[in-house]
């Protein structure tokens, strides 16, 4: 995406010309490379880039690539990410927290899932009491 450059630059309140004088790359070299995708740009231009921001070269490339993360749930099947979770109230329990840490920016993997599972059959003790400690310094009664 082109203009993803520019509304970076815009943000760190730093013109191309800037990012040119950092990083002695030439403006028209930047300014070409920036109406181009980032696909063609070279490793010279994406650090140019990274330098004048003050970034690292994987931090600017890791804001210039579309996300390709999918979640993916099937509850027809008890699927999350491709872990299947046979027991149908640990699956909504787990897929509740899933969607709702998704929401806030959490991208878990299949290994996330599996462990969330495996919390879910088998608590780690240490956690339970964490969790227990903080419900009660609140009052809040569980079932245990």
């Amino acid at each position: 995406m082109p203009t993803v450059i520019l509304g970076i630059l815009n943000n760190a309140n730093m013109s191309m010309k800037e990012v040119s004088n950092i990083s002695n790359v030439p403006f028209s070299t930047l300014n070409n490379a920036s109406k181009k995708p980032i696909e063609t740009w070279s490793i010279r231009v994406l650090n140019a880039f990274a330098e004048g921001l003050k970034m690292k070269p994987s931090e600017l490339l890791e804001k210039l690539q579309p996300s390709t993360y999918k979640l993916e749930i099937d509850d027809k099947n008890q699927i999350i990410q491709g872990v299947y979770i046979p027991d149908i109230e640990n699956y909504y329990a787990i897929r509740t927290v899933v969607e709702i840490e998704h929401l806030e920016g959490w991208n878990p993997t299949n290994t996330d899932i599996r462990y969330l599972h495996k919390q879910a059959l088998d608590p780690d003790p240490s956690l339970v009491k964490e969790v227990d400690d903080v419900l009660k310094e609140y009052h809040v009664k569980t079932r245990r």
